[in-house]
């Protein structure tokens, strides 16, 4: 396997795991409560600032629709539009390195989705396959009716050679009558 397809494998097996590339980032609700938001390959967690191995909100990435930041204010909008806008507030220089993290695991998270490659392989190898299949069966289709037509050219000149012996029998017996 290619090193980018050992890598995504790599990554499919240890971004399941627990703590797993969890980052960081102490932030505040609008009660002005001490938090954590861990920005992770399966989506956003919301940590009490006690408690950073059990999330106490789970954000999957396929429930987010948009994040946003203005100045330290950040949004996170939902898919489901019935949902309330999450708003959380972080420190000023932290909003750019939080939104490309969002971006790059949000990405990472759409790639792992896809359809793998060896998927994708094994099926285009089952369609040629089965076409090579098809090509094979015409062609010993082709080569029976080949040898029928030799066959039957064959069982011709037998024939004709059996109607050449049997003149020349009757023009030897005709030889020998006149003679």
């Amino acid at each position: 396997m290619s090193r980018d397809e050992a890598e995504m494998e790599y990554l499919k097996i240890a971004q399941d795991l627990d703590m797993y590339g969890v980052n960081y980032f102490a932030i505040n609700n609008k009660k002005d409560t001490d938090l954590y938001l861990g920005v992770t390959a399966l989506g956003l967690n919301i940590y009490e600032k006690d408690n950073k191995l059990t999330p106490k909100t789970t954000f999957p990435w396929s429930e987010i629709k948009h994040i946003s930041f203005d100045d330290k204010k950040f949004v996170i909008k939902f898919v489901d539009k019935t949902v309330t806008n999450f708003i959380f507030f972080s420190p000023k220089g932290m909003n750019k390195l939080i939104l490309d993290l969002c971006i790059g695991n949000h990405d990472l998270y759409m790639r792992r989705r896809k359809p793998d490659t060896m998927e994708r392989r094994s099926e285009e190898t089952a369609e040629l396959l089965a076409e090579k299949g098809r090509v094979a069966e015409e062609e010993a289709s082709l080569l029976a009716q080949k040898a029928a037509d030799a066959e039957r050219e064959n069982a011709r000149l037998r024939l004709s050679a059996i109607k050449t012996e049997e003149e020349k029998v009757r023009t030897m017996l005709t030889c020998l009558v006149i003679n």
